[in-house]
């Protein structure tokens, strides 16, 4: 596969936007359980060398965004819920919608039923953007069960993002895909 084939559009009136959008809203939703069920057999921080406390999505609402997510505390079931599982619902929001209406202009985004994406964002987000915001340390400091949990939780992450996709805009639509013919027989 050349890298061209990952710009393959698909034909503009086959795209249904306001699925991917609500679809996204809740793939979002749901895929940031399972992210956070990831994180159980897998931690993703060691919390050693004097590192922040917080997790990278909650450091960049609070240094970049200037949201304080402490704000969203909250008490269920007579424990208090941190805020870090706020900003892990918002962030998973914001990349299942965004994931969603991609998936609608570019198909090959699906590759390997979203675990292509998954990787991408890891790299992309955690493994560049993170050490050069100031997020995290550097890949060369953190240790390999860090990147190891990050990439595999991501990889979970998106598939699931995937999974519920491509069944809810079918449902919903009635038809394929919109980078399959409407006269194709699928499944």
């Amino acid at each position: 596969m050349a890298i061209k084939d990952f710009f393959v559009q698909t034909n503009p009136g086959r795209r249904r936007y306001g699925v991917a959008l609500l679809v996204g809203i809740i793939s979002g939703v749901l895929s940031a359980f399972v992210k956070w069920g990831a994180e159980v057999p897998l931690p993703p921080r060691t919390f050693t060398g004097g590192r922040d406390e917080f997790n990278p999505p909650y450091l960049f609402l609070r240094d970049y965004l200037g949201i304080d997510p402490t704000h969203t505390v909250y008490t269920f079931s007579e424990h208090i819920i941190n805020p870090v599982m706020v900003t892990h619902i918002i962030f998973s929001l914001v990349f299942a919608i965004g994931y969603c209406i991609v998936a609608e202009v570019f198909p090959k985004v699906k590759l390997w039923q979203g675990v292509w994406a998954g990787i991408v964002a890891t790299i992309a987000v955690h493994w560049i953007s993170f050490p050069l915001l100031g997020l995290t340390p550097s890949l060369a400091n953190i240790p390999a069960d860090e990147y190891i949990s990050e990439l595999v939780g991501h990889i979970f992450w998106f598939w699931s993002i995937e999974l519920i996709r491509r069944d809810l805009r079918n449902r919903i639509t009635h038809e394929p895909d919109a980078e399959v013919p409407l006269n194709a027989t699928t499944r």
